[in-house]
């Protein structure tokens, strides 16, 4: 309920939150890279200021072009930034002769770092080239203080993508003259590799720590916005079970569906308060009714005794007497009946609840049979009880259920078979009565167990639509269940379910069964 919603809004949470937080992380980062650049790019600045000033010194003692890049690197060395420096071929004027026109003073040359390529190969011109440094081999240079052999043209080694972030960020090189070679003061591109790389990983923690507590937070807040509109659910699915109970639905004021709950608790209010005024009618109603039972009983039976001497006395008279007399006695014991169903039910549905007696099934239904068939010989009855089981209930309430359900088969399934079936059931026994006859109609399925009820295909069958509603709330007082189990053109079956103790086979069936 509502969950896949909840969870699609926090994903929505969740998404915007980590775009939101990925975005800003990645902007911070990137300037914190600029940062870092412009940090390295002025730090090459200054020793590249610092190693021109030493480079003069340096010719002015006449230091070996090896000793001088030492002590340059030694003295100037920072993190994130490399110094390269090279010694000139001959050809280009690295070594000094004594034709050479006055001392050569160093200059300080700047150039844009590019993204490297692969190496070049090496030409004959590039032998010849270098044909003063022993045939192919490269002239020597001095990288962060250690001599190595690489082409002038390959002095930036390194991260490529360090190269390039340094390039895009306004990184640039310091070439300085120092003695017979060159000097130069680049960017270390593994150091800004190393730094984005680190920057990346913050962004992925932040995103993720972000998207954790976005979740969490989305939860709870989906969860305080629609607990409203969850807790109004669950209410109306307890009235849909025809629990009516109030319960009321706290309000903590911060959300707008609180409106909903508001709502909820004002008809939850109503509805208990017209549950309430119709239990006190119906108790009333129960009261009234067994009081003029009781009250109605005694003059009933005097009346009846009366006209039942007077039959007796107009046997011998007219015929028109004769028939108004066993009318008035077919009437009046119908009202009887009336006035003792309605009383019964009146007890049933009171607060008088008779402990449980314990009784056997097997007897209770053979006596319920046998006592049909004296009444309707003409009726089929067949008693099919396999089990023996204890029932746990009012025998006499019991008794009431089962004949008033076998009274009902044999009066709108007349001349049809109907059978009585007792059997196990999961802690219980079931008892049904299948009758062949013309089947209950659908439209009166829904009420056919309500007091009064009679359907509207009844035709001339006599009843006063009391005998389910009685047999209904006798199966409730004994905790167990009748229902309409199954019914069409082949017959109806209705199943009584009751609780019950050492259900076994029994190991005859009775006579006459």
């Amino acid at each position: 309920m509502f969950g896949a919603f909840a969870r699609r809004l926090t994903g929505w949470y969740v998404t915007g939150a980590v775009i939101l937080v990925f975005c800003v992380s990645g902007a911070f980062a990137i300037v914190g890279l600029v940062a870092y650049v412009h940090v390295v790019q002025d730090g090459i600045d200054a020793d590249a200021r610092e190693a021109q000033a030493f480079a003069v010194r340096a010719a002015a003692r006449h230091e070996t072009f090896e000793a001088a890049a030492r002590d340059i690197e030694a003295r100037l060395a920072r993190p994130g930034i490399r110094m390269i420096a090279t010694r000139r071929p001959p050809h280009l004027g690295g070594v000094r002769g004594p034709d050479a026109r006055g001392p050569r003073g160093p200059r300080a040359v700047s150039g844009p770092l590019l993204v490297r390529g692969p190496e070049p190969s090496r030409t004959a011109t590039d032998r010849t080239r270098f044909g003063g440094f022993g045939g192919s081999t490269p002239p020597p240079s001095i990288v962060d203080g250690k001599v190595v052999h690489q082409p002038p043209g390959q002095f930036v080694a390194g991260s490529r993508i360090g190269f390039a972030l340094g390039t895009a960020f306004g990184a640039h090189f310091q070439r300085i003259d120092l003695g017979d070679g060159d000097l130069r003061i680049v960017p270390d591109a593994d150091a800004t590799a190393r730094v984005a790389l680190q920057l990346l990983l913050g962004m992925v923690l932040v995103s993720a720590v972000g998207g954790v507590l976005a979740w969490l937070i989305g939860r709870y807040i989906t969860s305080q916005v629609l607990r409203p509109l969850v807790e109004v659910t669950h209410a109306l699915q307890r009235f849909a079970t025809r629990d009516f109970s109030p319960q009321q639905i706290a309000i903590a004021g911060k959300s707008d569906f609180d409106a909903i709950a508001v709502a909820y608790n004002a008809a939850a209010a109503q509805v208990a308060a017209a549950f309430a005024e119709r239990a006190q009618a119906e108790m009333q109603m129960r009261q009234f009714v067994a009081d003029a039972g009781h009250e109605l009983r005694t003059p009933l039976t005097i009346v009846l005794g009366y006209i039942d001497l007077l039959r007796r006395k107009a046997d011998g008279g007219d015929e028109r007497s004769r028939r108004i007399f066993a009318s008035i006695a077919t009437e009046g014991g119908r009202m009887r009946t009336l006035i003792d169903n309605l009383v019964l039910l009146a007890r049933m549905e009171g607060a008088d609840v008779r402990p449980p007696e314990p009784f056997d099934l097997a007897p209770l239904l053979e006596q319920i049979v046998e006592a049909r068939r004296l009444i309707h010989p003409e009726a089929q009855l067949r008693l099919e009880c396999p089990i023996e089981a204890t029932v746990i209930g009012n025998e006499t309430e019991i008794h009431e259920a089962i004949a008033n359900l076998v009274d009902n088969a044999i009066k709108y399934a007349p001349g049809a078979p109907i059978r009585i079936v007792a059997r196990a059931a999961d802690g219980g026994v079931e008892v049904s009565v299948v009758d062949r006859g013309p089947g209950v109609h659908p439209d009166d399925r829904a009420g056919i167990f309500d007091r009064f009820y009679r359907g509207a295909t009844r035709g001339d069958v006599e009843g006063s639509g009391l005998g389910l509603a009685i047999a209904k709330r006798a199966a409730e007082r004994a905790g167990g269940t009748l229902t309409l189990t199954d019914t069409g053109a082949n017959g109806t079956t209705f199943t009584l379910r009751l609780r019950a103790d050492r259900v076994r086979r029994r190991e005859t069936t009775p006579a006459g069964a």
